[in-house]
């Protein structure tokens, strides 16, 4: 009976974490429950008292074994059972142990030897299972997280090869691993220690490509794999940019780029799931922001040249528009940056932007400029949008809209004022000691 009652209480907690489940994933974690009764048995010590471990750690530790042993038939439900407990924030002790990290590691399909093909139930949960293994585990030791991964499976090695070749792998498993991959790229480039910085640098070029496959794939994807193909294209974007931080190689930054300028020319989709009022593909929009980045993060802004400016500053309108409504959302830097990099590298480039941005006929507001103060419409031109950032109270945007304007006068400090008013200009102009310099 106090078996009976344990195991109840035991299941209850579990249950009651997937409550909100779909009822199949209730029905498949269910099935757990009489391969639990036997360690729930070896719990009662003592006249029938448990152990002082929490319901959801006596849960947790019956599942591992069973995710570990296939031939139990279980293997898949109790990786289930322990992606959904992951999500909890609790018993955090025993998902930051290194022997479950690697166990979960080699339920996904990792071994020394290489990344199991076929993309089984219990490799998928698994996969999932292991990501939120390594952010527990990145809040509890830093950047450190994923090393048992490199020293111990060799993963990096053996996800570079699988992803090589995206067009022979399931969508939903390129989007599993590249969410792994992401957490090796926080790691440091190893010293050598057999092969480490080579698999790390084949990591990143394998993650670039696939920025410049998934724009390539994009055009006449459905609906479903749509949405996959941009998740993939901002999992290895983001990976890339902290390859880029840590590798430091010219050669990878000319490569992100043009994988960047494929992306940028993925045309918008007026009815995707998640578009705006307006016909705006906003899951689009967010995987370009993210495949920007590469071009921010690529030192002395390699590779702009090679980015269409048009595309770029198509991405600032809805970014600039929210300002006020997300303070502190620093998306609208990227855009800005990379803007400035083009200007800055092709002076042709920015006189055409020059003229695009601030024509003649819409420049306004007598020698101070325009008032930063009155409100804009939604049909404001981007330019005036730009110039009402020149006041801004957020101080870095401030600077980057002025950086990225004065970039687009050709540096010159006449045009400048002339394009944005005195007022508005005087700020940034005192800050790089130009004041003096306008006529």
């Amino acid at each position: 009976r106090l078996e009976h009652c344990y195991l109840s209480s035991s299941m209850d907690a579990l249950l009651a974490v997937v409550s909100e489940q779909p009822a199949a994933d209730i029905v498949q974690v269910a099935r757990i429950g009489a391969a639990l009764s036997t360690f729930i048995a070896q719990q009662q010590t003592d006249g029938g008292r448990q152990h002082p471990a929490t319901q959801v750690q006596v849960v947790v530790r019956a599942l591992i074994p069973l995710m570990q042993d296939e031939a139990s038939g279980l293997a898949s439900d109790a990786a289930l059972a322990l992606r959904l407990l992951s999500r909890t924030g609790t018993a955090t002790e025993d998902f930051c142990d290194e022997s479950f990290l690697l166990s979960a590691g080699r339920a996904a399909g990792l071994s020394e030897l290489g990344l199991a093909s076929g993309w089984s139930h219990l490799a998928r949960e698994a996969s999932i299972l292991l990501n939120n293994i390594l952010v527990i585990r990145g809040n509890a030791f830093g950047v450190g997280a994923a090393l048992p991964l490199r020293s111990e499976l060799r993963a990096e090695e053996h996800i570079a090869a699988a992803l090589s070749t995206p067009e022979a792998v399931p969508l939903g498993q390129l989007v599993a691993w590249s969410r792994i991959a992401f957490r090796l790229t926080l790691l440091p480039p190893a010293a050598d220690q057999g092969g480490a910085v080579g698999a790390s640098a084949r990591l990143a070029r394998v993650l670039l490509r696939l920025v410049g496959w998934v724009a390539k794939e994009l055009h006449g994807a459905e609906r479903a794999a749509r949405t996959q193909l941009l998740c993939l294209c901002e999992n290895a974007a983001r990976s890339g940019f902290n390859c880029l931080r840590s590798l430091g190689d010219a050669a990878l930054a000319a490569s992100a780029a043009e994988q960047v300028a494929a992306m940028l020319a993925v045309e918008p989709v007026a009815d995707a799931p998640s578009a705006t009022p307006a016909g705006e593909d906003a899951p689009l929009r967010e995987a370009q922001l993210a495949a920007l980045q590469l071009v921010v993060a690529a030192p002395g802004g390699g590779g702009a040249t090679c980015l269409p400016w048009r595309a770029v500053v198509s991405l600032l309108p809805p970014l600039l528009r929210g300002v006020s409504e997300r303070p502190g959302d620093r998306r609208l830097l990227v855009p800005l940056l990379a803007a400035q990099r083009v200007a800055e590298a092709d002076k042709a480039a920015a006189a055409e932007m020059r003229e695009a941005l601030f024509p003649e006929a819409e420049d306004g507001g007598g020698v101070m400029g325009r008032d930063p103060n009155a409100p804009l419409g939604e049909s404001a031109p981007l330019g005036a949008l730009l110039v009402q950032q020149l006041c801004s109270s957020d101080t870095i945007v401030k600077r980057a809209v002025g950086e990225m304007v004065l970039a687009v006068c050709g540096g010159d400090v006449d045009e400048f004022v002339g394009v944005a008013g005195v007022g508005n200009s005087a700020g940034l102009l005192a800050e790089k000691g130009l004041l003096g310099a306008a006529a």
